[in-house]
Parts: C-alpha cells; sequence; structure tokens
C-alpha cells in the first residue's frame, strides 16, 4: 500500500527543541518568575510557555502521520491491524518504563496516607494511567508520570487518523483547504471562548478570563486536557500534510524555498507569545496559535535555508529521535535528583547551575534510553505483534509497515 519515505530531518531537528522548551517549563529547581530577569527579552516570555509545544507536537503528530502512511483510499482490517501495532510499539515500552520509574512516589503518597477510599482512587488512577485513558478524567489526567496526560491524547489521534485522515485527504482544492484550515481553527478556539465568556469559576474562584499556566480545576483541566477539544491540532497537521503532498506532487517552486514560511511563522509566534502569553492562556493552549504552528511545520518540511539546515545536522536530527524520552522521562528525573540529593546529602536542589545540570541529565539519560532500549524495544515488539497478523492476505501490508520510519 505504501513506500517508506525519507525521514523529513529539519522536522525532526525542531522535535529536539520542542523537547527542550517542555523541560525548560517543567523545571522544578527555580521558583517564581524572579530568575527569568536574568534573560533579555522574549527569553523570559518564551520560559514561561512551554505548554505551547505540546501543542505543536500534536500538529507534528498529525503532519508526520499523513505523510508516512497512505490515505488515498480507505485502509483495510489488515492495514488498521498493523498500523496500531506499529503505533502501540513506537509509544508504549517508552511511556511504560516512564510509569515504572514514578511507582515509587505513587507508592510513597499512599503510604503516607492509607486509607482504603485512597487506594481505591489508586487504583483506578492507575488503571487510567497504564491503559492510557488519563486524559478522560480531567482530574486524574497527571497521574503517575504527569506528562503522560498528552500521550493519552496521542492515543486518541492514533484511533481517529485512519478515519479522519481518509476524510481530510480527500480535499485537494487550494480554497477548500484554506476553508478546512479556518474551520479547523475556529473550532481549536470555541471552548476557551467560551470558557471566558461563560460564568465558569476555578482555580479557587477565579474566572475563566484570568487563568493562567497555574490555574486549576475541574474546568480548567477539562480544557487543558481533554483530548476531544484538542483534535483540530492534529486535524490541521493532516491538513498540511496534504498541502505539502500537493506541493510535491506538482513539483511546485516553493520545494527547497521553505524559510518563506518558517521565517514568518516563528517571528509571529514570539511576537505573539510576548504580546498575549498573560492575557489569552486558555486560548494559547489550546490553539491561537495554530497557524503559526501550521507555516513553521510546512516550512520546515519543505526545507530550504540555513535554520533547516541546522535543524538537518547529524546531531541535532539524534537528539530530535531522541525527544519522545527527553518528554517522557524529564519530569520523572527531576523527581529523582531531588530525592537523591535529599537522601544522600540532605540538600535542596535549586538554582540555574543546578537547572542547567537537570537539563544535561535529561538529554544523556534520554540520548542513552533511546539507543538501548526505545529503539531496540520497538523493533522487536513490532516484529512480534505483526507476526500474529502475518497472514498471506496481510503480508504485504505488514512488510510495509515493518518499514515505515514514523517517529511521533
Amino acid at each position: 500500500m505504501a513506500e517508506p519515505k525519507k525521514q523529513l530531518l529539519p522536522l525532526t531537528g525542531m522535535r529536539f527543541f520542542l523537547a527542550l522548551w517542555v523541560v525548560v517549563f517543567h523545571q522544578p529547581f527555580l521558583h517564581g518568575y524572579s530568575w527569568m530577569s536574568a534573560f533579555p527579552m522574549p527569553l523570559p516570555s518564551l520560559f514561561n510557555t512551554g505548554y505551547l509545544a505540546v501543542g505543536v507536537f500534536f500538529t507534528l503528530s498529525g503532519f508526520v502521520l499523513s505523510y508516512n502512511y497512505p490515505l488515498d483510499k480507505p485502509w483495510s482490517l489488515g492495514y488498521v491491524k498493523s498500523y496500531a501495532v506499529a503505533r502501540f510499539s513506537r509509544i508504549y515500552p517508552a511511556y511504560s518504563l516512564g510509569l515504572v520509574l514514578s511507582a515509587p512516589w505513587v507508592a510513597a503518597a499512599l503510604a503516607r496516607d492509607f486509607t482504603p477510599i485512597r487506594t481505591c482512587a489508586a487504583l483506578i488512577r492507575a488503571g487510567l494511567a497504564w491503559t492510557l485513558l488519563q486524559a478522560w478524567f480531567p482530574p486524574a489526567a497527571e497521574a503517575w508520570n504527569a506528562p503522560g496526560w498528552s500521550l493519552s491524547v496521542e492515543a486518541f489521534f492514533y484511533c481517529c487518523f485512519p478515519f479522519l485522515g481518509v476524510a481530510l485527504w480527500r480535499i485537494s482544492r487550494p480554497r477548500s483547504l484554506l476553508t478546512a484550515g479556518l474551520v479547523i481553527w475556529a473550532a481549536s478556539i470555541v471552548t476557551p471562548l467560551l470558557a471566558v465568556s461563560l460564568p465558569l469559576i476555578d482555580a479557587h474562584g477565579v474566572p475563566g478570563i484570568m487563568w493562567t499556566r497555574t490555574s486549576a480545576g475541574l474546568w480548567v483541566n477539562f480544557i487543558k486536557f481533554t483530548p476531544l477539544l484538542q483534535i483540530p491540532q492534529f486535524c490541521m497537521g493532516v491538513v498540511m500534510g496534504r498541502v505539502y503532498y500537493l506541493l510535491r506532487s506538482r513539483n511546485s517552486a516553493l520545494l527547497g524555498r521553505g524559510y518563506w514560511f518558517y521565517l514568518p511563522g516563528i517571528l509571529l509566534e514570539v511576537l505573539a507569545i510576548v504580546a498575549g502569553q498573560s492575557k489569552f492562556y486558555p486560548f494559547l493552549h489550546n490553539g491561537l496559535l495554530l497557524p503559526l504552528h501550521s507555516l513553521v511545520i510546512l516550512g520546515f518540511a519543505l526545507e530550504g535555508g540555513i535554520i533547516a539546515r541546522f535543524l538537518s545536522l547529524r546531531p541535532l536530527v539524534f537528539l530530535g529521535n531522541a525527544s519522545y524520552s527527553m518528554y517522557i522521562f524529564h519530569a520523572v528525573i527531576a523527581e529523582w535528583m531531588s530525592d537523591i540529593a535529599k537522601r544522600l546529602f540532605s540538600t535542596k536542589l535549586e538554582g540555574l547551575g543546578v537547572t542547567a545540570l537537570y537539563v544535561m541529565v535529561v538529554i544523556a539519560f534520554s540520548s542513552i534510553v533511546f539507543k538501548s532500549f526505545e529503539e531496540p524495544v520497538h523493533r522487536s515488539l513490532k516484529r512480534k505483534l505483526v507476526s500474529w497478523f502475518d497472514t498471506p492476505r496481510h503480508k504485504s501490508e505488514n512488510a510495509v509497515l515493518a518499514g515505515v520510519r514514523c517517529p511521533n
């Protein structure tokens, strides 16, 4: 059904910087915002908006899947099964290792206040986390390994892709693609618009218009984590994948000139972040900058320009491939570092130096895990699971999927 595609190197390199953005955003060793004043603008604003990287990852996921998998006709049952095996074997091994490394803190928290009710709640949260369903239950979205909520969302995207992807791929006219993009963008901001318009009170009585990245509560978490509300970002990625396919199939003059898209996209993103990071949190979190994310992704896919060449450097491509591990393990590593320092040295880790060390540990640990665990287990698990469906009818489809390189 499909031929394995070459890796889009600038997009892979970009993934490293997106993961790094999240790591710096979540670092626990510098508290408050005063430390950011040591850096020139717009770095403080970027440090404070790392949650935006997750939305870019959602859009990038739709783009990469549409690039790697055929959508020109409905999929057979055999191909759907093989696709599911490929996706599961890609994300679940590292994800489950992150849960294992988080287990000591889950157990310690339960031991400190052990009651039958808390035990039942803990078992439910564990079941949700291990089955990638936690994002559907906002109070439990950050159970065990907090960054895992976005993998719960991704799992939902993967389930929708064989159907949504084929439907969106039928759009081929430029005007129709533009209309689809605008409709998807509008859909992404409907919910935050309702949140700030309706009298939704959360975060200790704070109305929606005043929610920030530190706000929490039922309504805040519902908007932040619910998979159905994030799917416009994924759909936009599929639409941009269709645009990219059409440009390549027509040998467009834009090939190799992606800087016409990603340079203005990056500039406008930075300006929007600096201007609106403290005013439009619900919108920024759920898709306000979705058109700009799309410009950047399409531009880097088209390649061309010094930034695209820089992102295509071999070390950055390697780190981009390891970015999934960076994302999955960074919160767990922070917990382990803090606990080791407390138990062995009776000290609390904090400061810029510790933060720099933490970032280096995350990068080094994730690189090692990527080479020694994530990739080998992915290949081995995929071979074993694919063999279960390796009937004469599906053999050729499984062989194709076995060679598909799809990092997201």
